[in-house]
């Protein structure tokens, strides 16, 4: 029981770090901020986490229970300070505060874990609930950001996260002798660019979800636990035993495979994301999990290991963030133009009466000008909500809808393809046969 409930905590631990993916939409509106502004919410966590999480597990290895007490105390005080922040600063700040609690967190419970389990047990446990909370988060966010408020994806977290410490109780840690503790630093740079590419998973295919095709945040939630559900049966039925290199290159493969598939989406529609999620899903579950273990297993300072595996796996979500989420901005604007001509070509062509042709082209003409203001895609249905119902406006409005969600769609490709290339750039340490032995 002990096990399971320091697993909990690193699951919900590193479940922040995309948790609040699919209430991105709602926190923009909220605190009238545009994509890239919004997008601060899920880096600033990454961000610090990547730099306190080796100083976290060296005050860690020491004395973990009270690493693990002292970090939950500011988790959960920071989880009550984003729920309540009255605006975007003040939210920032609160989940930067929000991941030093996370990385002590993260980072004591794998010595604890060491204590209260087998060493392969205890390395296999933390992996796998790391994995199974990062992957789950968005799924998660998104039904409680539709059901309750965004805000809800903070409070729910206070209670589970005290939970764990009635299992300090009876935890005896052992001390153990301390090395230098050094990075293992092929599996950490595979982590970090396999980190940057799933940045695409986790966040840009909630966007097109949501932002692009209009998804209600609990349908996108249900819609994305297909890749958690993947990682997790993955996880755990993978055997140890099978050969971690082979692991890693068909993970990476598989991961890089689902992504270049979300890049060539042939229509509009949830429906088409499903199969690319289980095949990132279950490359997350074969590669994530199999590099972590390489990176931490068989090691003496199995938490200052640790650390430099969160490390490197949250410095890959920022440099994913960075890279992928300017050159969706772009192409977004690109594509919106496109569109605008495809749109003007639909209404002088359609079979409305002449008079009202030019009244409708400039109330899209209006709303695509908020939606510039506001850093949003242009609603369509607004232009035709005093228009009448019948057949040439129902046609001419669909025509229009597939216009614009043909121009979001391919605005995604590129970024998709960037991640996929950041996939497949994490097969380079083990082509290079450079898998350093413990």
């Amino acid at each position: 029981m002990r096990s399971q409930l320091f697993g909990l905590a690193v699951a919900l631990a590193l479940a922040d770090s995309s948790i609040v993916t699919l209430a991105l939409p709602d926190i923009r509106t909220q605190f009238d901020v545009g994509i890239t502004t919004v997008a601060w919410v899920l880096t600033s966590f990454n961000l610090v986490l990547a730099l306190v999480a080796v100083p976290a597990a060296y005050a860690a290895r020491r004395r973990p229970q009270r690493a693990f007490a002292a970090g939950t105390f500011v988790f959960v005080a920071s989880s009550l300070a984003c729920g309540f922040a009255t605006s975007f600063a003040m939210l920032v700040a609160a989940r930067s505060v929000q991941a030093i609690g996370a990385a002590l967190v993260a980072t004591a419970a794998l010595g604890l874990l060491s204590a209260t389990s087998r060493e392969g047990r205890a390395v296999h446990i933390w992996v796998t609930a790391g994995v199974i909370g990062a992957a789950l988060g968005p799924a998660v966010g998104g039904i409680l950001t539709q059901l309750v408020g965004w805000e809800a994806i903070f409070f729910v977290q206070v209670p589970i996260a005290l939970l764990p410490l009635a299992a300090l109780r009876t935890a005896v840690v052992v001390p153990q002798a301390h090395g230098a503790g050094l990075p293992r630093i092929t599996p950490n740079v595979a982590l970090l660019l396999l980190s940057g590419s799933l940045v695409a998973a986790l966040f840009l295919i909630v966007l097109l979800l949501v932002e692009g095709w209009g998804t209600p945040p609990a349908a996108a939630g249900l819609v994305v636990t297909v890749m958690p559900s993947a990682a997790a049966v993955t996880a755990w039925r993978t055997p140890s035993s099978s050969p971690i290199g082979i692991r890693i290159a068909s993970g990476a493969v598989l991961i890089a495979g689902g992504l270049a598939a979300l890049a060539l989406l042939p229509h509009a529609g949830w429906v088409w994301t499903i199969p690319p999620q289980v095949l990132i899903g279950v490359g997350i579950g074969l590669a994530l999990a199999a590099l972590t273990e390489r990176a931490v297993g068989g090691a003496a300072e199995q938490v200052v290991h640790g650390g430099w595996t969160l490390a490197a796996r949250h410095a890959g979500v920022v440099l994913g963030l960075l890279l992928l989420a300017p050159i969706l901005a772009t192409a977004l604007e690109r594509n919106k133009e496109a569109a605008v001509r495809a749109g003007a070509a639909e209404v002088l062509d359609s079979r409305i009466p002449p008079l009202d042709k030019l009244g409708l082209a400039q109330d899209i003409l209006g709303e695509i000008d908020r939606a510039k203001r506001e850093g949003t895609l242009p609603k369509i249905g607004a232009a035709f909500r005093d228009r009448p119902s019948t057949d040439e406006y129902r046609t001419l409005r669909s025509g229009l809808q597939d216009e614009l969600d043909r121009a979001v769609t391919n605005a995604f490709s590129r970024p998709f393809l960037l991640a996929t290339a950041l996939a497949l750039a994490a097969l380079l340490p083990l082509a290079l046969g450079r898998w350093e032995r413990s």
